[in-house]
């Protein structure tokens, strides 16, 4: 499996909306781009959260995935990074319900 190229930072003109519209059209860039401009944010969000750094990056990387494959329901009506967030928070706590229920899940 080839590595695509790294996603260029986001330009003024690339706002959220717009790359949401080109993401759920099909272009995978778009969508890298709004990982590069949030990935930060959500890991320090969940690392308030969840003190395992290795589970907060497999939070983040779960809750980007969540997003993607939702991003068709997004509707626009809150901040594409308000929508986001929820679904961060929503993922950590399940993940913390997941690691109660299971404590041996976040050692393999």
């Amino acid at each position: 499996m080839t590595k695509s190229p790294p996603a260029p930072a986001p330009s003024p003109q690339d706002t959220d909306q717009v790359l949401v519209a080109r993401t759920v059209a099909g272009d995978q860039r778009a969508y890298e781009l709004l990982v590069l401009k949030y990935q930060r944010r959500i890991e320090r969000l969940i690392g308030r959260m969840v003190r395992d750094v290795d589970l907060v990056e497999d939070i983040a990387q779960e809750t980007f995935i969540r997003a993607y494959r939702a991003l068709g329901q997004f509707r626009g009506e809150a901040q594409f990074y308000t929508w986001l967030y929820r679904i961060a928070v929503n993922t950590a706590k399940k993940a913390l319900v997941d690691l109660k229920r299971d404590p041996l899940v976040s050692e393999s």
